[in-house]
């Protein structure tokens, strides 16, 4: 009878046993359960690091449609002094062009500054001068400003965007081109007209036809367009130097 009611002690002594473990194991659940939302919510309330990147952009590439940089940019190493059409102080500029004039083919025209933009070709960084999208004239913004000696540069569509240089072809030795800055007409001669073949010529050929676009010590005016009309197979250089220059 003894062994019996100890027995029967024993039982409920292992269940009070079990139960208090299952207290404990419950309890430390528990926490951990309780715990995990707040580290959760203190990993979502921290501060990310901030990454500027700086991305700096190719000097009117949204601007330039293909089809005008393919018909008159001219493929040249990057210049002395070269400046992105970005960061050149045109707009202070008295002396540069605003615009041109030609009587005997009937130009009159407002000048912009342009400046160049990099191209992929042959698996090579060329830079290419934009050319204006409209009935414009571009100076390009590392060549002469007017009145002073070097090469003041203009280029032009010849057979889109208003053809603003498309009868450029026409002009003789001895025609006049009037030239506006912000005060003063600059008037030039025609000296010369070139036509230059370009299109799949080598490579030096290319950089020789460059030349005339590049700086010279004397003082010049020199506008660039393509040739013929129906075809941009080659390049159309005019030179033309100073006979006068008058206030307005």
């Amino acid at each position: 009878m003894a062994q019996r009611e100890s027995e029967e002690k024993i039982v409920p002594l292992g269940i009070v046993f079990i139960t208090i473990g299952l207290i404990v194991v419950l309890t430390a659940a528990s926490f951990w359960l309780f715990r995990a939302p707040a580290v959760q919510t203190a990993v979502a309330n921290t501060p990310l690091p901030i990454i500027t990147v700086v991305i700096t952009p190719v000097p009117g590439a949204t601007a330039t449609p293909t089809a005008e940089t393919a018909e008159t940019s001219t493929e040249i190493s990057v210049p002395e002094g070269f400046v992105a059409l970005d960061d050149a102080p045109t707009g202070n500029l008295g002396a540069q062009p605003r615009r041109i004039v030609i009587p005997s083919i009937e130009v009159d025209a407002e000048v912009i500054g342009v400046g160049l933009t990099a191209v992929q070709s042959g698996g090579q960084t060329v830079y290419q001068w934009q050319v204006p999208a409209a009935y414009e004239a571009g100076w390009h913004n590392t060549s002469a400003l007017l009145g002073q000696p070097g090469n003041t540069v203009l280029n032009g569509h010849h057979n889109i965007f208003g053809e603003v240089f498309g009868h450029l072809v026409d002009l003789n030795v001895g025609d006049q081109i009037v030239v506006y800055d912000a005060s003063t007409s600059h008037s030039y001669t025609v000296a010369e007209v070139q036509i230059l073949p370009e299109r799949d010529q080598p490579l030096a050929v290319r950089l020789e036809n460059a030349k005339w676009i590049e700086p010279t010590s004397d003082e010049r005016l020199t506008l660039v367009t393509c040739w013929p009309h129906d075809d941009n197979s080659h390049r159309l250089i005019v030179v033309a130097y100073p006979t006068s220059s008058t206030s307005n």
